[in-house]
């Protein structure tokens, strides 16, 4: 058998398990978490760890106060973790104004990172339950209550997703498109997420959405306990998922999160790096999904340099036809439909974004967030 003829049965052979596993991930948004309707509405705390966002903290806030929930039963914690900007002042003027906001200084500690803003925020936090949002984020006026209606008695975490904002046709074609394409991979990424949890398997969630039991966190000891990582909700999502209570992650609009988009592919690489940093802790399970995708992308970009252009095509076509699939269901859910056409460029960007970027990691694993570096 000559080495092209090796290939083609590689690439096929890892196409196949692609197009498989993605089937059995449409199976898993099909699967429907229990939900639990509460006699009375239960405290909670929703926690925004924030540095340097003088920018952004208006906007959120002013989404949070307008959250359709009994303001007596709602406790809103914004922990400052040692802004240089307007942040604090800011903070404490929305806090002024809305008895529910409380604005909270944080203090340095052994935990390093923004896990010791939001230890902090969740050791005094009024609430049973936590909701855990960004700075940079805002959420609907639906999302609280629709957040608690899947902590069932043995329900412990409940993730959910986030989308860039979109602008407006006043802005640049080039910024919308930038836009357009990071917000088809926040729909792939978190529904995937959403998939794994459906099957039983939950495999990650994205801090910008993501509540938990204030017991489960003391159980697992906290960003105390819990072993430092660049992606800290990852860390703390592992720490979660390792004891017995369940983790649901719903897909749908009422509990979807708006995050800003990224300007630059600076900024882009730098949110990849620490994303994939942080996924190297991940279980097997969640490892083998990104292994699959990794050998299928490589496989079938290398076909186009190994073999017959018309075969290399195909298996193209087959990749972007299984990938616009999975999306249809998202997309429906999310209202984001309108996205569909951009599937095909979008196939592209991903293509750059998971071979080169893990490539360029053998080299660079510095990270920098909010002025501050881990390695």
């Amino acid at each position: 058998m000559s080495g092209t003829e090796i290939f083609f049965f590689i690439t096929f052979f890892a196409l196949a398990l692609y197009v498989s596993e993605t089937l059995l991930m449409l199976y898993g948004l099909t699967r429907k978490f229990p939900v639990h309707i509460f006699a009375e509405p239960p405290v909670v705390t929703v926690v925004v760890a924030a540095r340097n966002e003088e920018h952004n903290i208006g906007r959120c806030l002013d989404s949070l106060t307008q959250l359709d929930y009994p303001p007596e039963k709602l406790d809103v914690i914004i922990a400052d973790d040692h802004s240089t900007d307007r942040t604090a002042a800011i903070i404490q003027d929305y806090a002024g104004k809305f008895p529910f906001v409380r604005y909270h200084s944080v203090a340095a500690t052994a935990i390093k990172g923004k896990g010791n803003a939001i230890d902090q925020a969740v050791h005094l936090a009024k609430g049973e339950f936590i909701l855990m949002t960004d700075a940079d984020c805002t959420v609907q006026s639906s999302w609280a209550k629709d957040i608690l209606k899947y902590f069932t008695p043995r329900t412990g975490l409940i993730c959910s997703t986030t989308l860039p904002r979109l602008s407006s046709a006043a802005m640049p074609l080039a910024t919308r498109l930038f836009e357009k394409l990071q917000s088809l991979d926040w729909n792939y990424l978190l529904s995937m997420g959403s998939a794994m949890a459906g099957l039983g398997m939950p495999g990650g969630g994205i801090g910008n959405n993501f509540s938990f039991r204030k017991a489960v966190y003391m159980e697992v000891g906290g960003y105390e306990k819990v072993a430092f990582s660049v992606t800290e909700d990852f860390a703390l999502f592992q720490a979660i998922s390792s004891t017995s209570w369940k983790i649901a992650y719903p897909l749908e609009h009422e509990t979807n999160n708006t995050t800003e988009p990224l300007v630059t592919l600076a900024e882009l690489y730098k949110q990849k790096k620490r994303w994939i940093l942080g996924g190297t802790e991940a279980k097997a399970k969640t490892m083998v999904t990104f292994v699959i995708g990794l050998v299928t992308h490589v496989a079938t970009a290398l076909a186009f340099f190994m073999l017959p252009l018309p075969v290399a095509l195909a298996f193209f076509a087959v990749k972007m036809l299984t990938d616009l699939l999975f999306l249809l269901t998202p997309l429906s859910r999310l209202r984001s439909l309108e996205l569909v056409v951009f599937v095909p460029l979008f196939e592209l960007y991903y293509y750059l974004t998971l071979m080169i970027i893990p490539a360029m990691l053998l080299f660079d694993r510095k990270v920098v967030w909010k002025g501050r570096v881990y390695s």
